[in-house]
């Protein structure tokens, strides 16, 4: 997969029983991102290893993505010190994401995660 890679991101936050999706404010929630390739190599700048634990289940993040299937047990990530939004912080997330090129879907991802803020 190459760039320009769009994605489509929907994001739920668990509030109470209920699932609410969060819109897309200041391209943060659930928003359409027409270059993910870029928005990567923003965050990561070429050159620079993925972080764990990316690299131990050789799980890429920066295009080109070989074709192929990719699994992440469940894992702790350390972010970056980022700012975020109040609305945004300590909870429970629903994410799908599907990333398609010249109009093909090409891959689908769900990610189920949980933001605490120290």
């Amino acid at each position: 997969m190459t760039s320009p890679l769009k994605g489509v991101l929907t994001v739920e936050k668990k509030l109470g029983e209920i699932w609410i999706q969060i819109p897309c404010i200041d391209q943060l929630g659930s928003c359409t991102y027409e270059d993910l390739c870029s928005i990567l190599d923003d965050i990561i700048p070429p050159g620079q290893l993925c972080p764990e634990p990316l690299v131990t289940y050789g799980i890429p993040c920066h295009c080109p993505f070989k074709a192929g299937s990719y699994s992440l047990p469940s894992s702790d990530f350390a972010l970056p010190d980022i700012e975020l939004p109040s609305w945004l912080t300590n909870g429970n997330y629903r994410i799908r994401g599907v990333v398609s090129y010249g109009g093909k879907e090409l891959s689908c991802v769900r990610l189920e995660l949980s933001i605490h803020s120290d």
